[in-house]
């Protein structure tokens, strides 16, 4: 991927942001929104750019921000809401 939308990667930093805690990747992919195919681009991109960190517990794959992840959400979600005013992320 090359250029990803920052819109959908403040999706996922939100999303895993507000949950507070690690999520699996099915719960991830419906509150976030894209399918399948385009969700994993996305997933195996913020992973590999530092921005997701992944566990495994007991078989299940979980997925929770990094610190990296934790900075940009807050840099990035916080530019959208006071740039955006009122949009949804």
């Amino acid at each position: 991927m090359e250029r990803p939308d920052l819109y959908v990667l403040a999706r996922f930093l939100d999303t895993l942001y507000s949950n507070g805690q690690a999520m699996k990747k099915t719960n991830l992919q419906m509150r976030v929104g894209l399918n399948y195919p385009r969700f994993m681009e996305y997933l195996e991109w913020m992973v590999s750019h530092g921005l997701l960190q992944r566990k495994d517990e007991d078989g299940a794959e979980l997925y929770s921000l990094s610190q990296q992840g934790l900075d940009a959400h807050h840099r990035l979600v916080a530019w959208i809401r006071d740039t955006m005013k009122g949009m949804r992320i």
